[in-house]
């Protein structure tokens, strides 16, 4: 083993991954560079160029960094991009954290951490970002009142719905309607000018 795989392995540097995989003699186990597991003692690392080549000496893949398979991004990553795509489909129900760790059969805590620190969002701003994701495109695409949309997207009163809207968009949403169909007419005036 190099010094920089070991440094690879110390601090799980992802740039490694499919470059070389390790596998530990006490466990029996084949691990990508990244592995999130504690650190291993070097004295019982060996170091192989292919999961194959590992494999075939008697070592099974590694629960936690898969590296049997590499489009697998992580357990965290996985778990955050389950909990977005739960909360997509369900933007307009009101936000449940025990629901949705029940859901995903994980502690809560962990659901809150690991989602934070993947995608730099709390799990209610993510929800609240979709939920006016939504409200922008109905803004846009409809002549439906403020107080309909507000509905539509889940929220419970049109003045929550304008104080989440325009935390999230920086204008409110008779604002960023009015500013949307300003913007459509100044081109077309444009075009018409050509």
């Amino acid at each position: 083993m190099t010094e920089e795989q070991w440094n690879a392995i110390k601090t799980n540097d992802r740039n490694y991954d499919g470059v070389f995989f390790y596998a530990l003699k006490t466990t029996k186990t084949i691990c990508r560079p990244s592995c999130p597991a504690r650190q291993c003692n070097p004295k019982n690392v060996l170091i192989f160029d292919t999961y194959e080549e590992a494999l075939a000496r008697g070592f099974r893949p590694c629960k936690r960094c898969r590296p049997d398979q590499m489009e697998w991004t992580g357990a965290k990553e996985q778990l955050a991009e389950t909990a977005k795509q739960l909360i997509r489909a369900h933007y307009k129900e009101k936000f449940s954290l025990s629901e949705l760790a029940g859901t995903m059969y994980v502690n809560g805590s962990y659901l809150i951490r690991a989602f934070k620190e993947v995608t730099g969002f709390t799990l209610l701003q993510y929800h609240n970002y979709v939920r006016c994701e939504e409200a922008a495109r109905l803004l846009r695409e409809t002549t439906q009142s403020i107080s309909f949309i507000s509905c539509e997207t889940g929220f419970t009163s049109s003045s929550h719905f304008t104080r989440i809207f325009k935390k999230t968009t920086g204008e409110t949403p008779s604002r960023y309607r009015d500013d949307y169909y300003l913007s459509l007419a100044t081109a077309e005036n444009a075009k018409k000018e050509e």
